[in-house]
């Protein structure tokens, strides 16, 4: 019981901070490719709106103020018969797959992160986000470890590229005169 035991300061100290920074930059970057998209949709949008020539009920039409009914309003109006060009079909597939990521931008973009970090110095990010629906509030979770991180932005730069590719084609197609 009297046994002295010397203490030993542990040999691998983790940086918090540095762990938050590397969350905050990852975020950042995911935020910025998800704007992009937002941008590359708006400025197809616009041209629509501007022309009325390829769909009679677009000319005037008042634009979407949230971006979920910017990408729905810009689904409608390329799955139309009446809109002509061979890439419409390639960026509404392109959008559909970016679609895929909706959850993870609204998380990222209006969910609050509790992080943590781990034995091996990763972070771990538990986002929470309150929301209404239903005239209830829900809350919605999701983990984020930063092993996987990596990866989606990976697979999200590679989505934003094909849906701003594809618009970019579809507003040339627009464009060019008839």
């Amino acid at each position: 019981m009297n046994a002295q035991t010397p203490i030993i300061a542990g040999g691998h100290t983790l940086d918090f901070d540095a762990a938050c920074a590397r969350l905050n930059q990852w975020r950042g970057q995911m935020v910025e490719n998800f704007a992009r998209c937002e941008q590359a949709v708006t400025e197809t949008l616009a041209l629509l709106n501007g022309t009325g020539t390829t769909v009679q009920d677009v000319k005037g039409a008042k634009f979407p103020h949230l971006v979920g009914q910017r990408y729905d309003r810009l689904a409608a109006l390329l799955s139309t018969p009446s809109q002509p060009g061979g890439h419409r079909k390639i960026a509404l597939t392109a959008l559909e797959r970016f679609r895929t990521h909706d959850a993870l931008r609204t998380m990222l973009c209006h969910g609050v992160a509790k992080v943590a970090v781990d034995r091996a110095g990763q972070w771990v990010a538990l986002m929470t986000m309150v929301s209404f629906k239903a005239s209830q509030t829900m809350t919605d979770k999701l983990t984020l470890e930063e092993d996987d991180a990596g990866a989606r932005l990976e697979q999200l730069i590679d989505d934003r590229r094909r849906v701003s590719t594809a618009l970019g084609q579809v507003r040339r197609e627009m464009s060019q005169p008839a």
